[in-house]
């Protein structure tokens, strides 16, 4: 096969999101004849027809469709190689994906991105001089590129490789929601407390600590925007041990929001020590931390250290993430201290 041109899939990509020639001339601000010549090179370079054309446009084929899913990658991959070049280029620092929940992200990602700039910069290694463009002594640093979602999304691109790193909750202990293919450092637990209205009056403790919430049966319930939140997945298991399927009436990720649909009446709320409002309108019930807890965990893709060190040995830009990596997950440990 013919070494592929990457304008030819920059062609055919723009044909398949614009839906016609002309239209991704004018995306890609060249000519349509050469729009037209990159995506023949390329249908010669596979042996395939790739667009079909109709009254009504161009449109890939089903072979077309296959190609385009991987130009989206390749193009993809070649706009982050070209943005880590810059960075190793202009700062010498390699980049860390890490992913966070926001509610944790906005906690710990600021002091983190200051722990790193304490950090005395990890000296290259020799093989790397070899092949990086840069002094024998050259020293360099992890710079963050930071991805706040939601649970689930956050752990497929984990899976993907999307992500190097990810800041994830759980409020289960044996962490079965963890796939084979991911490891997880426990960081810190997060006592949680159950925010009512003052209007629904006081709230009953039994023996171990734990407020009554048959109490709330008629009370609507705000949940996170995740269908799979520990959180939520807890307030529930309780509310059915009490007797009754919790009512959920709104669903958000904002505590700010929902704070304030608790001060109006509108919504009750188990929510982590790190969100717990000071309004004196809403009343705060601290859960016992034996009953239930928010555990925030560092997940990464599993990795023997015999494959990582197989890798690193051949490949110095391996080694350079893999060292960038392993400074940020040092730095995590730094910064979250302060909350074990």
């Amino acid at each position: 096969m013919e070494t592929l041109d990457t304008r030819g899939l920059m062609a055919l990509r723009a044909i398949a999101e614009a839906g016609s020639v002309a239209a991704a001339a004018a995306a890609l601000g060249w000519s349509q004849p050469t729009v037209n010549h990159h995506l023949r090179n390329l249908e010669k370079a596979l042996g395939s027809t790739l667009i079909e054309k109709s009254p009504r446009g161009s449109q890939p084929t089903v072979v077309g469709s296959l190609v385009v899913s991987r130009a989206i990658e390749i193009l993809g991959l070649c706009d982050r190689l070209g943005a880590e070049v810059a960075l190793w280029r202009e700062d010498q620092a390699v980049p860390v994906r890490i992913g966070a929940v926001p509610t944790v992200g906005a906690r710990v990602i600021p002091k983190l991105h200051n722990q790193l700039q304490k950090r005395a910069r990890w000296q290259t290694p020799d093989e790397m001089a070899a092949v990086l463009p840069a002094p024998a002594d050259m020293t360099t640093t992890a710079a963050l590129d930071v991805t706040m979602d939601e649970h689930a999304k956050l752990v497929a691109r984990l899976e993907s490789g999307d992500l190097d790193l990810a800041l994830l909750v759980s409020t289960d202990i044996d962490r079965t929601w963890i796939p084979s293919t991911l490891t997880a450092r426990h960081l810190y637990s997060e006592q949680l407390f159950l925010c009512v209205p003052k209007s629904v009056g006081p709230i009953a403790l039994d023996a171990h600590g734990m407020p009554d919430l048959t109490s709330l049966v008629f009370q609507t319930w705000a949940f996170s925007i995740d269908p799979g939140d520990a959180i939520d997945e807890v307030v529930r298991s309780f509310c059915i041990a009490a007797g009754f399927e919790p009512r959920v009436g709104m669903r958000m990720d904002d505590y700010a929001a929902i704070i304030r649909m608790i001060a109006a009446g509108l919504a009750v709320a188990v929510i982590p020590d790190s969100s717990v409002p000071e309004d004196p309108t809403v009343e705060i019930i601290p859960m016992p931390m034996d009953a239930c807890r928010r555990d925030v965990l560092l997940v990464s893709r599993a990795r023997t250290a015999e494959s990582s060190k197989k890798v690193s040995r051949h490949d110095p830009i391996v080694a350079a993430h893999n060292a960038a990596i392993a400074e940020v997950v040092a730095d995590v440990g730094v910064v979250t201290a302060q909350w074990r």
